[in-house]
């Protein structure tokens, strides 16, 4: 077998020049991390509407009600009870036996009462 420069130790004169530097290893790994993130869909008007009308039949009938929401892996489901609309932090307050969650509007992907 004739060597070649893809030969592992025939091409050391370019042997250094795989090497990477940490910082673009870094900018590399990153750029990966961001590919991945969950991107929530845009929600129409129409299911906007929808989940309005939910959480409002929750708190006025002191229901329980189930929430999926956009998390930086994908898409979380959480129920409880609504305590709290915070109107001017853009905020919904849910609380359960064992956990609260305070999520921002613009997270929220679906609500359905239990």
């Amino acid at each position: 077998m004739n060597p070649n420069k893809l030969t592992p130790g025939y091409n050391v004169m370019w042997e250094s020049s795989r090497m990477m530097l940490p910082e673009h290893r870094e900018q590399l790994l990153a750029k990966k991390r961001k590919e991945r993130e969950f991107r929530p869909p845009e929600l129409s008007e129409e299911q906007m509407n929808d989940m309005n009308r939910t959480i409002t039949a929750s708190i006025e009938e002191d229901r329980a009600i189930s929430v999926t929401y956009a998390s930086a892996h994908g898409p979380r489901r959480f129920w409880g009870w609504v305590k709290q609309v915070m109107h001017d932090e853009k905020r919904l307050k849910i609380i359960n036996d064992e956990d609260a969650l305070s999520l921002p509007f613009h997270l929220i992907l679906s609500a359905e009462l239990e």
